[in-house]
């Protein structure tokens, strides 16, 4: 989920389009006449997830848009249908387009539950919380593709579209470029290390759950030998206690496969999903480099044409075209290094106010997770306890005094006095 580094035109848009609003873009930044937007400005975008259809190969979100930016055609939007692809597109030049901005991780479009009316709500609301945070971002809320994503009336296509990476890509700049932003560096580091942490834990879960459903197997095993051994024992209060028993422990066993799927999914999921998330904040902040390495060789080439316009100086004969045209190249050096000078203070500033936000973030997402976690845990617990205090009764009347045995021919006695006679005999 890295940032990808250069742009494919679509077809729809021709080369001469492009150039002529990165020029715009250039001569805003050149006047100083680019600001970024605020939330203070008092625009908002809203979105909400209304249904989701996971009866198709691709699963379908139909949102419901309310907004008063002026750069869109309406204020609102009722049904805007977007599949999940639609949505990765989305995400992408969102990443592309904003590298001051960590954009967070898209939700995955299947929990551990799998299917079901659980597996859609999670994943309704995991979309949800993500429309939230990319439409508060002053930055992203902005973004003319995030428009075209709620105005197009067929599928989304971004116009600028990152190139499809394969197994071999790495952001490429200067292994030797130097960060001076201790903070940044020090971010990275971290997230680096919270990646593996995220993984390694996610999977451990996930073990964890796979092995309790192989106890519950056991458990519903176990209790179908103990009615089996129920249907043949003589004595009618051993019989009953070893079938109820058994039913005790398959229910136990079914309680403790639902209780598999919520670990899976409560702390598998969680720690999948911020694995990713803590990849695209690594991939964001190493593009920050590439960014930085750009406007380090706009800096050599700058002194290349000083040093060009110096030889030329000190050549005797000196041709006006020649001189004209490495006049031309300098500043054309002159206004991209400034331009990416420009471009890597912003993406630099903006990135220390993204990670505060992002570690905000995170740490709502812990609590709210473990939470869960503790919460659903409790309560399988509590229904397991449950069905072994209702055996208690059963297996109570096991040893009651009042029980009788047929012993010595036909002659009934108690317990009491047949310890008696043993004793007797014993003697």
């Amino acid at each position: 989920m890295a940032v990808p580094q250069e742009p494919i035109v679509n077809g729809n848009e021709s080369s001469t389009q492009v150039m002529s609003n990165k020029a715009a873009a250039r001569t805003k930044q050149r006047n100083g006449t680019f600001t970024q937007p605020t939330q203070e400005e008092g625009y908002y975008l809203k979105m909400s997830v209304a249904s989701l259809d996971k009866s198709r190969r691709d699963p379908v979100f139909k949102i419901k848009v309310n907004t008063n930016l002026p750069r869109f055609k309406l204020n609102s939007y009722p049904q805007v249908e977007r599949s999940y692809i639609e949505f990765e597109r989305l995400y992408s030049a969102l990443a592309y387009s904003n590298p001051e901005c960590i954009v967070p991780a898209l939700p995955f479009s299947i929990t551990s539950y799998q299917s079901g009316d659980e597996d859609e709500r999670r994943v309704k609301h995991a979309m949800q919380l993500w429309l939230n945070r990319v439409s508060k971002s002053p930055v992203l809320y902005h973004d003319e593709e995030l428009r075209a994503f709620i105005e197009t009336d067929f599928a989304f296509v971004p116009t600028i579209k990152p190139r499809k990476r394969n197994g071999s890509f790495r952001l490429k700049f200067s292994s030797d470029i130097k960060d001076n932003d201790l903070k940044l560096v020090q971010a990275k580091s971290l997230v680096h290390s919270l990646e593996g942490h995220f993984l390694d834990t996610a999977k451990a879960a996930q073990r964890l759950a796979r092995s309790r459903k192989g106890l519950s197997v056991y458990n519903i095993e176990l209790g179908a030998k103990f009615l089996a051994m129920g249907t043949v024992e003589n004595h009618p209060s051993l019989s009953n206690g070893l079938r109820k028993l058994g039913k005790v422990f398959q229910d136990i066993g079914k309680l403790q496969q639902s209780q598999a799927v919520s670990e899976a999914s409560a702390m598998g999921d969680f720690f999948s999903y911020y694995a990713s998330n803590a990849h695209v904040v690594k991939e964001t902040l190493t593009n920050r480099l590439r960014i930085i390495s750009e406007h380090d060789n706009a800096v050599k080439s700058t002194i290349s044409k000083r040093r060009n316009i110096e030889r030329l100086k000190s050549s005797t004969s000196i041709k006006s075209d020649k001189v004209d045209e490495a006049l031309e190249d300098l500043d054309e050096a002159k206004y991209y290094e400034q331009t990416l000078d420009a471009r890597a203070k912003r993406v630099t500033n903006n990135l220390h106010s993204e990670l505060k936000i992002y570690e905000e973030y995170r740490t709502q997402d812990f609590l709210g997770a473990i939470k869960e976690y503790v919460k659903k845990q409790i309560a399988f617990e509590k229904q397991q306890l449950k069905e072994l205090e209702n055996l208690k009764p059963d297996i109570d009347a096991i040893t009651k005094r009042n029980t009788k045995a047929h012993v010595f021919g036909d002659e009934e006695l108690t317990p009491r006095a047949i310890a008696e006679k043993l004793s007797i005999m014993a003697g």
